[in-house]
């Protein structure tokens, strides 16, 4: 009996010694024609407002229609989007300014695109067992705004986080008892 336990335990070793893999992961992505940041911010780069047309700023990518995640916006939506109460229209670049003159003529796009990709790290039995979680995350954003007037770009904006880099830890000390309480009263409801 005593060469069977060795051998099992001989085989639980390397089962043990990789747990790390059986950690939950995550990727969500939100579908662009982008491969990264750099390839997303270099298409924005190429609209030039005075000079791009709808057709070529969709050819660029950022088409609501076929490449997703974009927003159509009205003469309202982007009245609302860059004049704020306190901030009076002067203060606003010219190309803002005509498009609020063009009223219906003027039309925007507002697109989104997130890649992120979510691990769990560190001790497998630590995180099953509830005690700690780490979770790394990676990835990137961009935010993006056109504005229209006819046919042409007047006015264009983006924001985003090219490096996204985080690490999330949560600790609980009581490890799988932790919340008991809340189930417990939850379920003498």
């Amino acid at each position: 009996m005593d060469g069977f336990r060795l051998c099992l335990l001989c085989c639980a070793l390397p089962l043990l010694a990789g747990c790390g893999n059986l950690l939950p992961s995550e990727r969500a992505e939100v579908s662009s024609g982008f491969r990264d940041y750099l390839d997303a911010e270099t298409s924005f780069a190429r609209a030039t407002p005075g000079s791009t047309t709808r057709a070529e700023l969709f050819k660029l990518g950022f088409d609501p229609q076929h490449g997703g995640n974009g927003r159509i916006l009205s003469f309202l939506d982007v009245r609302q989007l860059f004049v704020q109460p306190n901030i009076p229209i002067e203060y606003l670049p010219d190309s803002l300014v005509t498009c609020l003159q063009a009223k219906d003529r003027c039309t925007g796009y507002a697109f989104e695109y997130t890649q992120t990709d979510s691990q769990r790290v560190g001790s497998f039995w630590a995180d099953v067992l509830n005690f700690r979680k780490n979770r790394q995350v990676q990835g990137w954003n961009l935010r993006a705004v056109f504005v229209l007037v006819d046919d042409t770009l007047v006015h264009k904006v983006s924001n985003g986080e090219p490096q996204i880099r985080r690490y999330q830890v949560q600790r609980n000390p009581l490890g799988p008892l932790q919340g008991a309480g809340e189930f417990l009263s939850d379920q003498l409801k």
